[in-house]
């Protein structure tokens, strides 16, 4: 990994979505916009139902990412402990990073759902936002209503994707 390069994986319960270097990572945390360069300080965030867009050498690309965790680090030996000193299980676990560099920073989002802005179908994820207002219209307890917003967040952020792609796109004709 060369310097001044993020490692950025997007990881859900059924595969690893993206793995590669980048330049600089965007998200929108539940408390606001952040923006993760080289060295930034590690840090652990929940992220909100929106868009995830990572800049790399000569592209950048989006993702959809309903919710999840963002976690930054150095690529240093992670030592893991139990808690219990006293306990017949207590253990102590090296992570191997030998192929992690020592000075490179690490993203990982961990989500249940993640889609790349190449593998969205726009028509559906249209159609998603169409039915989905409509239904949201017709919910009166305040449950049924939180549940069809979420729902709702999903599709919005799989059209944001596209959306942000479809003008990058444009601005480069």
């Amino acid at each position: 990994m060369t310097a001044g390069t993020l490692n950025l994986k997007i990881i859900t319960p059924e595969r690893i979505v993206f793995e590669a270097p980048v330049k600089q990572v965007t998200a929108r945390a539940v408390d606001g916009e952040l923006t993760i360069l080289p060295d930034h300080e590690p840090l652990v965030t929940a992220l909100s139902i929106d868009v995830v867009e990572f800049k790399g050498e000569s592209s950048v690309e989006t993702a959809a990412v309903i919710g999840g965790v963002l976690e930054v680090h150095r690529g240093v030996s992670h030592v893991e402990r139990s808690e219990n000193k006293n306990d017949a299980y207590s253990r102590e676990k090296i992570v191997d990073n030998n192929d992690h560099d020592p000075n490179a920073t690490y993203v990982t989002i961990v989500t249940n759902v993640a889609e790349l802005d190449t593998e969205i179908d726009e028509a559906r994820a249209s159609q998603a936002k169409q039915r989905l207002e409509a239904e949201k219209t017709q919910k009166t307890d305040k449950l049924e209503v939180h549940l069809a917003e979420m729902a709702l967040s999903k599709a919005m952020a799989r059209l944001k994707a596209v959306e942000m792609t479809k003008r990058r796109k444009g601005s480069h004709h």
